[in-house]
């Protein structure tokens, strides 16, 4: 391991976050919110005064001074691993300082943490009061949601785009899929064609949000949080907070949108809607993840259609104080909008679905867990992944009835070798035992199962909200501060799907 490679690209990423901390200082400009200017001026100072201090000293020699020359497969594991967390530090800093300080109340350092790595890791959990988030200033809100955007494209993509040589590590561990004998100019051109596809969505959202009737900055906020698929919004209920039913229904399909590989638009930009079109139609994964949808949809509707009264409840109490699902399109209309925010794992909400019918709920996290497809800014365990333990375990039913017979599990018609069906339920494999242990971590501290449970699934497959004391009208203010910290480290997890988070345990990753 080269820790001075380390050290230095760190460093780099840290001046990196240090420039874009005063993209929000620019912001409070604008609203003259002379206090917020101040506080993120403070923390770019802050983030950049400890970027150039891992650069400096770990500075190369004049022999070997182009960045990342010395940098490999090890160093690229660390980085991206570590990149996270300090990452995490520079996005809590604005939490933390001035004016934010007394406004906010976030005189605790784990509280600023957590809500600065659920932005970047695109989470949406938050330790904020609904009094709070409607206070935050211009740039308070604006930040949140743009390290949301940050998060989504991968601060290691931008450090690729921008300094690519020695990137080729950093991509294969960011970014699976990347073959070792791709060279640093395929690698630029991948990492930028992924850039512009994802400014591209963003700016078009944006512009049909306007043209919905949203004020730009609220239009700005949410096209920033839908995209990465995070879920801060600069109101208290959310995208429910719009009362715009047309916002409602673009923010829907843009998540959906957002939920997709990828890889797929990069095919349309390069060769046009019919074989997009074909190999869309042609993804087994992409059927699975819209059927699902659907089938969601048609079923939490008709049980709040069938239930008749609001959430479920069919007393005059709840109908007076809240919504009728006597209604089908009401129903239709908050059913779609969650399956989608809670699938893709955005998060964003409309209504109170911890207060629905407790099959409806359950659901609801199902679709969290099973997640979006591979490849796209969706989180959770992965639709494709999901397929193969799947069909994995049918082919073991398969074996056991027929030993002597050869079975084989495939996707879109192509066998899967041995080693990539064993690296996927290893996966989830994993992914089980954390939960397990997460889940039994935050029960000893006295936090009842179902908070627990969805405390971690909400976290470890960056979701946002869970149920009951994390509901999606709750926050985590109320979890102790060690819960808050082991739910931070299952944010980073989720985010790197374990594997780069997990290396940074192993002690032969560290070995010189």
């Amino acid at each position: 391991m080269n820790f001075r490679a380390v050290g230095r690209l760190l460093g780099v990423i840290l001046l990196l976050l240090a420039g874009f901390l005063l993209i929000p200082a620019m912001v409070a400009g604008v609203y003259n919110e002379t206090g917020a200017v101040a506080d993120f001026l403070i923390s770019a100072g802050i983030t950049m005064v400890l970027g150039g201090t891992l650069y400096y000293r770990n500075r190369a020699s004049k022999q070997r001074a182009s960045l990342g020359a010395d940098y490999f497969r090890r160093e690229g594991l660390a980085v991206v691993g570590l990149s996270w967390f300090v990452g995490g530090f520079a996005t809590a800093l604005p939490f933390l300082v001035g004016n934010t300080f007394g406004s906010l109340g976030f005189g605790s350092f784990v509280n600023a943490y957590f809500e600065g790595v659920s932005g970047l890791t695109t989470t949406g959990s938050t330790v904020m009061s609904a009094e709070q988030i409607d206070s935050m200033s211009h740039a308070l809100a604006f930040w949140r949601s743009f390290s949301h955007w940050l998060g989504g494209f991968g601060i290691v993509m931008v450090f690729v785009v921008l300094f690519p040589t020695g990137g080729r590590s950093l991509f294969r561990s960011e970014i699976p899929g990347v073959s070792r004998e791709a060279g640093h100019q395929r690698v630029r051109d991948s990492a930028l064609t992924l850039m512009r596809i994802y400014v591209f969505i963003t700016v078009v959202e944006f512009v049909l949000l306007m043209l919905a009737g949203l004020i730009p900055f609220d239009a700005l906020l949410h096209s920033l949080a839908t995209i990465p698929t995070g879920g801060f919004s600069n109101h208290s209920g959310s995208v429910g907070g719009l009362d715009n039913v047309a916002a409602e229904v673009i923010i829907t399909v843009f998540m959906f949108l957002c939920g997709i590989n990828f890889g797929l638009y990069d095919l349309l930009l390069r060769a046009g809607w019919k074989p997009f079109v074909r190999r869309l139609w042609g993804s087994s994964e992409f059927r699975w993840y819209l059927g699902l949808a659907v089938a969601s949809i048609v079923t939490i509707t008709t049980i709040l259609y069938l239930n008749g009264g609001t959430n479920g409840d069919a007393s005059m109490a709840a109908r007076a104080s809240g919504k009728d699902y006597s209604n089908l399109g009401t129903a239709l209309r908050d059913s779609s909008f969650l399956v989608v925010a809670m699938q893709t794992s955005t998060g964003f909400g409309t209504v109170n679905f911890d207060l629905w019918p407790q099959f409806t709920r359950v659901l609801l996290m199902f679709l969290a867990v099973v997640g979006a497809c591979a490849g796209s800014t969706g989180g959770g365990i992965k639709m494709v992944r999901v397929m193969v333990v799947s069909k994995a375990a049918i082919v073991g039913v398969k074996r056991f009835i027929r030993p002597r017979a050869i079975h084989a599990v495939r996707v879109d018609g192509q066998s899967l070798d041995e080693k990539t069906v064993a690296s996927i339920i290893s996966y989830f494999a994993l992914w089980v035992m954390i939960f397990m242990a997460g889940t039994l971590f935050l029960s000893a501290f006295g936090i009842d199962l179902v908070s627990a449970a969805t405390a971690v699934l909400a976290t470890l497959n960056n979701i946002g909200p869970g149920l009951h004391m994390v509901g999606p009208f709750a926050n985590f203010a109320t979890m102790p501060d060690m819960v808050k910290l082991v739910l931070s480290f299952f944010m980073i997890l989720g985010r790197l799907e374990f594997y780069a988070a997990v290396a940074l345990l192993m002690p032969s990753l560290w070995k010189r």
